[in-house]
């Protein structure tokens, strides 16, 4: 099985609809070119599905990195 690493083309109207088009961290309106980002990084999950997606600002993105919280 092949692991997909992006999220589609329909999760991605998902994750940005599912927060009205802001930043699931900052709140901040998004724009054009915000990240689709893996809230488990997919290095750690090798699992790509909006139930483990958020839509992010590149700032917030960039901030994030790889990090993760066990707790969430």
């Amino acid at each position: 099985m092949s692991e997909r690493r992006r999220f589609s083309t329909v999760e991605r109207v998902a994750l940005y609809l599912a927060v009205d088009g802001k930043c699931s961290l900052c709140g901040r309106t998004l724009e054009p070119g915000w990240h689709a980002d893996h809230m488990k990084p997919f290095h750690l999950s090798r699992f790509t599905d909006v139930t483990n997606g958020q839509a992010l600002c590149p700032t917030c993105n960039q901030k994030k990195g790889g990090s993760y919280d066990e707790r969430d």
